[in-house]
């Protein structure tokens, strides 16, 4: 069982207001927590629980998962509300129209003042999607109070992982998967 994580930097500098994450790992799949001491800042239209592209233009936890030996990656995005969009991409940028999204099964509770969001995905999803769950890299990231013009201000971008650009889709720098489980705060 991991322990929360602080996700404290973004590339802009240090974190606006404290958000933490935890990633684990068991037989059944992998299940990513976000908590957010914040108002969460979500899209009003939305269904909770709908599955829709663009949560990033509000707040959004991110969690990535690559297939190091292939370079083929899944990206699954969670709000506040619930709501949580996948994708299969076969190089970076590149999605892959072949493999049906993976299947998640998120949950959230929020108010006023904090969210509380976790997203679940099996081992079968992961093969299915990825072809293997061995040698698995991944990335954690965070968008905060969203980019809604497409222009995200980069304190507004959050990687646990120190990524050689501003660009979430680089596997390239992304970390063994299991080292997220309790990666702590980095110094970058």
């Amino acid at each position: 069982m991991s322990s929360w994580q602080p996700i404290l930097k973004s590339f802009a500098g240090s974190c606006k207001p404290f958000f933490s994450y935890k990633l684990n790992l068991d037989e059944e799949g992998i299940h990513v927590f976000f908590n957010g001491l914040k108002p969460p800042y979500f899209n009003e239209k939305n269904v909770p629980y709908m599955f829709i592209e663009g949560l990033w233009k509000w707040d959004c936890g991110e969690l990535w998962i690559c297939n190091a030996e292939s370079g083929r990656y899944i990206e699954l995005n969670l709000s506040p509300d619930g709501c949580w969009w996948s994708c299969v991409f076969a190089l970076p940028r590149l999605r892959d129209s072949e493999i049906k999204p993976p299947h998640c099964v998120p949950d959230t509770v929020f108010d006023e003042n904090a969210w509380f969001a976790n997203l679940k995905i099996s081992w079968d999803e992961i093969e299915r999607c990825l072809g293997s769950r061995e040698n698995l890299i991944g990335n954690v990231t965070l968008v905060e109070g969203g980019c809604p013009d497409k222009n995200p201000p980069l304190e507004n971008l959050h990687s646990v992982v120190d990524l050689g650009a501003v660009d979430f889709h680089r596997p390239q720098d992304w970390v063994p998967l299991v080292d997220l489980v309790d990666m702590g705060e980095l110094d970058w």
